[in-house]
């Protein structure tokens, strides 16, 4: 004989199964997780190889600033060069004016500048593309924030006109290079680095041993072959000549009414005069005003893309660029 307690179910018939149904909370997240990432990851991988095969650019989005509220409108861009001028930022100007360039329906071009420089080939391709860009015709007209400095006057020094708000500085027009030596401070916790090379001059500018005279007056052959270049770019962008232009170029920086005073600047004003320059000259009646951003994939939500990962503080990419001199035109 078998005993049940009061509260135990009786038990199912013979031949008969009890199936229990298992209620999960939060079942719905569960389920659309997987099939979510798996689509953003061959999303991403499709994009990748595309891209890599040269078949599509992504082109970048673009976002209503103001005016017409026509799509089929002719159009003012605002092309952004924000913060220090250095890979990501000079990939997405260049992008930004490039799509700008080839839009047959972008008549003007407003360079909105708020930086405080950067490297000098990030400042030169910026430059480059801006330059192009004046060449087929499209005004123009920078308008600069807070900082516009060293590279961030340098990208400026193509346009058609520069207008900078009352309170923006800018100039400090020159070029530096920043050479760390270590080498005192290794022999004081006892670490050494032997350097194996081959070639007279390999070894130069080594943060681990001190700089030799001849090292020095080869780093500022090329720093003072630099700043010529940056010197021409100013000269003939604001119709200077060369030594009116190195008059202005000791890296000194400047209020906006001293680069006003000086001829660095040709006016103050603030982004919406930039906006109205631009569609004078580019003799629009009623242009629809828009800027660019990056489009949003699956893939940077989540974090897959490239550019969605940070970098570690130390990983070998970071001790390769420190290790490396490289030369400058950023505000000190």
């Amino acid at each position: 004989m078998s005993y049940h307690s009061s509260n135990a179910p009786p038990p199912p018939p013979p031949g008969q199964t009890i199936v229990l149904e298992r209620r999960e909370r939060n079942g719905w997240f569960r389920r659309l997780f997987w099939p979510v990432l798996i689509i953003s990851v061959l999303i991403n991988f499709t994009l990748l190889s595309q891209r890599t095969a040269g078949l599509r650019p992504d082109p970048l989005e673009e976002q209503y600033v103001g005016g017409s509220l026509s799509p089929t409108a002719d159009k003012i861009a605002v092309v952004r060069v924000e913060g220090p001028i250095a890979l990501n930022t000079v990939d997405f100007a260049v992008e930004q004016v490039r799509q700008a360039r080839n839009d047959q329906r972008v008549k003007a071009v407003v360079l909105r500048v708020d930086s405080p420089g950067g490297t000098v080939t990030g400042s030169d391709q910026i430059w480059r593309e801006v330059a192009l860009l004046k060449k087929t015709g499209k005004p123009v007209i920078v308008s600069m924030g807070g900082l516009a400095a060293s590279g961030g006057y340098y990208v400026s020094a193509a346009a058609d006109e520069i207008i900078a708000e009352p309170t923006t500085t800018t100039g400090s027009i020159g070029v530096l290079i920043e050479l760390p030596n270590a080498s005192d401070l290794l022999d004081k916790v006892g670490v050494q680095f032997q350097s194996i090379t081959a070639g007279e001059w390999k070894n130069m500018g080594s943060p681990f041993q001190p700089l030799e005279e001849r090292d020095l007056a080869r780093f500022q052959e090329l720093v003072d072959d630099t700043y010529t270049r940056f010197l021409r770019i100013v000269a003939q962008g604001r119709d200077l000549s060369m030594d009116e232009a190195r008059a202005v170029a000791d890296g000194k920086i400047y209020s906006a009414d001293e680069a006003l005073a000086i001829g660095l600047i040709d006016r103050l004003g603030y982004q919406e005069d930039a906006i109205t320059e631009a569609t004078s000259r580019a003799k629009l009646d009623a242009p629809r005003v828009i800027r660019y951003s990056k489009p949003i994939s699956l893939g940077s939500l989540f974090g897959l893309s490239a550019s969605a990962r940070s970098n570690p503080l130390f990983d070998e990419q970071t001790i390769m660029e420190w290790r490396t001199p490289r030369m400058m035109m950023i505000l000190r």
